[in-house]
Parts: structure tokens; C-alpha cells; sequence
């Protein structure tokens, strides 16, 4: 009897240890994935890093635009866009555009809205130009959803194709 108990016990302890560790591991476990669910935000230095990034990127994807050169404009979109709109459609489908954009509203510099590390608007008044009556301009206050995806800005090329008239949800 002396003997089974002293089994029983060291049974018991055993089992204790186990689902001591068995908690501590789950605990642990369940922390480490919350902690990697938070997100850092990014310091003040990273975010005019991006800021600046992102407007060289918007300033060289105008300029592209203003002088209508749409297969070059195309490599400036994003993955899911060039799955769905070939280098000839797109580029067909702006020359057929009647507007142009012209430049920036003077007094208006882009407006940067950051969301996450590789997606953020850039909210712009852009001036745009009938293509074959240069008399008729206006200027359009234009939205523009950019996604970082292999370490570079991409544009919705679906949204150039239906410019100046639509402007992604933000």
C-alpha cells in the first residue's frame, strides 16, 4: 500500500510539472503571436523617408501621364492590375482618354496619407486638359491608392484608365 501511494504521488507530480510547462508554452505561444499581430508604427524619420519616396514615385508617374507615355506608365502597376489589363489595353485605353492631365493646382502640394508600411493615398488637385481643345481645363481633386509591392510604389492602373472620373474609396 506504502508503495502504490509513493508511485501515486510521484505520478501526480509528474503530471503537474507537465501541465505547468504545457500551460507556460501555450502562454508563451499565444504572446509572442499577439505581439507580432501589433505592428510597429514607423518613427518620424521612417515616415518622411516614405513620404519623400512616395512623392518622387507620384512626381515621376505624372510626368509619365502629362506626356502620354503609357507603356512606360504600365510598369508603375500593380501586380493585380497587370493580371488583369494587358501593356496594348491599357495604353489603348488612355489614348482614348480625351483628358490629360496638365500638372499640380499651383498652390496645392500632394497630400500623403499613410495606412500601413506598403500601402498609403496620395490625394492630389491635379489640372486637367481637353486632348484636342486646349481651351477646356479643370482641376480635379484625384485620390490615388498606392500599394509597395517588391519594394516599389504601384498604382491602380484600372483608376488611370477611368480618369479623371473615379477615385478609390479611402
Amino acid at each position: 500500500m506504502k508503495l502504490k501511494l509513493k508511485d501515486i504521488n510521484r505520478t501526480l507530480a509528474v503530471k503537474q510539472k507537465f501541465s505547468s510547462l504545457l500551460l507556460l508554452f501555450f502562454a508563451i505561444s499565444f504572446f509572442s503571436a499577439v505581439s507580432g499581430a501589433v505592428a510597429r508604427q514607423p518613427t518620424p524619420a521612417e515616415l518622411e523617408a516614405i513620404q519623400n519616396e512616395t512623392r518622387l514615385v507620384f512626381q515621376d508617374f505624372l510626368q509619365l501621364w502629362q506626356e502620354e507615355r503609357y507603356f512606360e506608365l504600365y510598369k508603375y502597376g500593380k501586380q493585380q492590375s497587370t493580371n488583369q489589363i494587358t501593356i496594348e489595353e491599357f495604353a489603348t485605353r488612355m489614348v482614348e482618354l480625351d483628358w490629360v492631365p496638365v500638372g499640380l493646382l499651383t498652390e496645392k502640394n500632394p497630400e500623403i496619407s499613410y495606412r500601413y508600411r506598403t500601402l498609403l493615398y496620395v490625394n492630389a488637385a491635379i489640372v486637367f486638359r481637353h486632348k484636342s481643345n486646349f481651351d477646356l481645363q479643370f482641376t480635379k481633386q484625384q485620390s490615388f491608392l498606392l500599394l509597395k509591392e517588391s519594394g516599389k510604389w504601384r498604382f491602380d492602373l484600372l483608376q488611370m484608365i477611368r480618369s479623371p472620373f473615379y477615385s478609390p474609396l479611402q
